[in-house]
């Protein structure tokens, strides 16, 4: 499949401690004046992290899609019971307001926890993690899909976005850790209350 190359804006910036410059390699410039190098705006290490960072900010957003799937599976379940063949009603609640753009995923995220909550499809801890992964899943979604990745000398690489105010999101290895362990533990959360949802007898 051919791998497609789009304009993109890149961002960097240099910040610089006017008390504290280093002198030592400044030169003269001809004029009577010191020049003083500050260090590389931009260069390959930085327009591969730069690169990285976009493309697993892309991998986030295909990632929670898929677990708005799971949210909407779960819910279909619950209010339209098993599939057992096809019917109207079913199929309309699924692709009218499940799938549609009015049902936001923050809906969908507190819809799916009044339902755990009230069937008790998780016990203890694990619903108050859900809720937490949930919120931190839809922050970094909204995060990268509306933010900038930029790159400043100091900070490193970044997302700077605005939710309730302007936000910086720091782009590190620790930070993609932590993120893949929140999408595995949602996944796995949202997957075990779905299957004690199936467990149940029709009546229940």
């Amino acid at each position: 499949m051919k791998d497609i190359k789009l304009p993109l804006t890149r961002t960097v910036s240099l910040t610089i401690d006017t008390h504290n410059v280093d002198y030592s390699n400044a030169v003269e410039n001809g004029d009577g004046y010191l020049v003083v190098p500050l260090g590389a705006v931009i260069d390959r290490e930085i327009s591969e992290k730069m690169d990285k960072a976009r493309a697993n900010g892309g991998k986030v957003l295909y990632s929670t899609t898929s677990i708005e799937q799971d949210l909407e599976g779960l819910l279909l379940r619950y209010f339209m019971g098993p599939f057992v063949k096809h019917d109207h009603r079913r199929d309309l609640f699924e692709r009218a307001i499940l799938q549609s753009s009015a049902l936001s995923f923050s809906s969908k995220k507190e819809l799916v926890s009044k339902v755990v909550n009230h069937e008790g499809l998780l016990k203890g801890k694990k619903k108050n993690r859900l809720q937490s992964v949930l919120k931190s899943i839809m922050e970094w979604r909204n995060a990268f899909a509306h933010g900038k990745v930029q790159h400043d000398n100091r900070k490193g690489c970044f997302v700077k976005y605005y939710s309730g105010g302007s936000k910086e999101l720091n782009i590190t290895d620790e930070f993609w850790s932590e993120l893949e362990t929140v999408f595995k533990d949602c996944s796995e959360l949202v997957q075990e209350a779905l299957e004690n949802l199936e467990a149940r007898a029709p009546n229940q």
